[in-house]
């Protein structure tokens, strides 16, 4: 019996999205329980790139990560011959589907900011130059609103009208990732809602058919919209939405810390409600990829795409300068209690900008730190994810506590949560920053009683 060929799919763009989408599309099975699809990464022929290639074609995950399930799925296919990567992009014939992850960054001009498409139209064409005409092309970048439209379509259109390829049967869609880095981090994307939406009813089908292949839409089933640009409007005013909720929070932080109530027990009261259940907490800072640039979208999508400068969106850019501001704010915190950072003697725990992960992208310790060396202290890191980075004193070791004068908890990671600060610190004096409410309160109230000084992120109370 002759075996049966699997369909190819190309994952455009290998960083934290694309590697990850890899593995997930990985484990899709058809009905003999048997894989459905040859997986190849597509990515740029630069060092970067060629690490990324390399590290998946030996069947390593090109990031660190806690998730057990992404790193075995990327083995497994990998040793199967199923998943590998190439900057190639020949890998683009005969595929069955493209999907694009590749990054698209906020540039600023006279403090206003906007979407530099060039580097990513080169990829769209790299795609228009050689699918073939029944590839499904479907972009989980997330894009200025007007994106897939205004942008990538006309450049699909004029390729294929170059091959003599029939324009009218382009199947292009757009379904914005859901990703989380840490240890759900495949399970992320395969068990949480997703909405699609394409440019006619073929790739409609097209798409959400592909979707239900490797997505567990029986739990969490697919929304369908009306156009690819309500689509990628989804995801901005998603994103925006959380970054100003964050943004929310921090000035009630402020007024916690100076009137002297804890806010994280008002928070937990008002949770109660189920219509404010999701209202955040206060931290040390908003980082990564996505929160830090997404909801300018709505301001590029209206000036660059839809040539209308007269729409505002004050919430959004304001939420963004209150969250880059908050690793500062968590600093002057600290200078109450102290009258000089300088030649102290400072441990930071975490470096990067979430629990679980090792992604150092616009972590908000970066600012904290930069700020704490410019007051002339001696600033030493530890992160159980982060083994080098950039000149800063990465420690590899979790050190002794009488090392330091001055603690920082930036991150929560489980390692920090699992620690034993009674024993850790013990009665050494110490100032300790806990930016994310880590230690628990029994441990908290004892650990003053022996001297230490302990400042919470978001608490006014003694």
């Amino acid at each position: 019996m002759k075996k049966k060929k699997l369909q190819k799919v190309v994952v455009q763009g290998l960083g934290y999205v694309g590697a990850a989408t890899m593995a997930a599309i990985s484990l899709a099975m058809n009905e003999g329980n048997k894989p459905k699809y040859k997986i190849i990464g597509l990515d740029l022929n630069s060092k970067l790139g060629r690490n990324r290639i390399n590290l998946l074609n030996k069947g390593f995950f090109p990031f660190k990560s806690s998730d057990k399930k992404m790193l075995k799925a990327i083995k497994k296919a990998s040793k199967e011959e199923r998943l590998f990567a190439t900057y190639d992009t020949i890998c683009l014939k005969d595929a069955y589907a493209v999907i694009v992850n590749i990054p698209l960054d906020i540039n600023f001009k006279n403090n206003e900011p906007y979407v530099n498409f060039t580097t990513f139209k080169k990829a769209i064409e790299t795609i228009a130059k050689n699918i073939s005409q029944t590839c499904l092309v479907l972009v989980e970048t997330t894009v200025p609103p007007g994106t897939c439209e205004k942008v990538i379509m006309p450049i699909l259109e004029k390729f294929f009208i170059r091959r003599n390829l029939d324009k009218n049967k382009i199947r292009l869609a757009h379904s914005y990732e859901r990703v989380m880095p840490g240890p759900q981090y495949i399970d992320s994307i395969i068990n949480n809602w997703r909405v699609y939406s394409a440019n006619n009813k073929k790739a409609e089908n097209f798409c959400k058919r592909f979707l239900q292949s490797f997505l567990n839409t029986s739990d969490f089933p697919l929304t369908k919209l009306s156009s690819m640009t309500s689509s990628e409007t989804a995801k901005i005013m998603e994103n925006s939405y959380r970054s100003t909720n964050i943004a929310f929070i921090e000035e009630w932080a402020r007024f916690s810390e100076k009137i002297g109530i804890n806010c994280y027990e008002v928070i937990e009261a008002i949770r109660k409600r189920p219509t404010h259940n999701n209202i955040r907490v206060p931290g040390f800072g908003v980082g990564g990829y996505c929160l830090t640039k997404d909801p300018y979208f709505g301001k590029v999508s209206a000036v660059q795409l839809f040539k209308n400068k007269n729409l505002k969106f004050p919430f959004s850019e304001k939420s963004l300068k209150t969250n880059r501001a908050m690793p500062l704010e968590n600093l002057k915190l600290l200078k109450v209690h102290i009258n000089s950072l300088k030649k102290k003697k400072i441990l930071v725990l975490g470096a990067a900008y979430r629990s679980e992960v090792d992604d150092l992208r616009n972590t908000p310790s970066e600012v904290f730190i930069d700020e704490l060396i410019k007051s002339k202290a001696n600033v030493f890191v530890h992160d159980p994810y982060v083994k080098v980075w950039k000149n800063y004193n990465i420690l590899n070791k979790f050190p002794i506590s009488n090392r330091f004068e001055i603690i920082i908890l930036a991150v929560a990671h489980n390692f920090y949560r699992k620690l034993n600060f009674l024993k850790w610190l013990n009665k050494n004096n110490k100032i300790v920053l806990d930016a994310n409410n880590i230690i628990k309160e029994k441990i908290r109230k004892e650990l003053i009683s022996r001297g230490n000084t302990i400042i919470t992120t978001g608490r006014g109370d003694k």
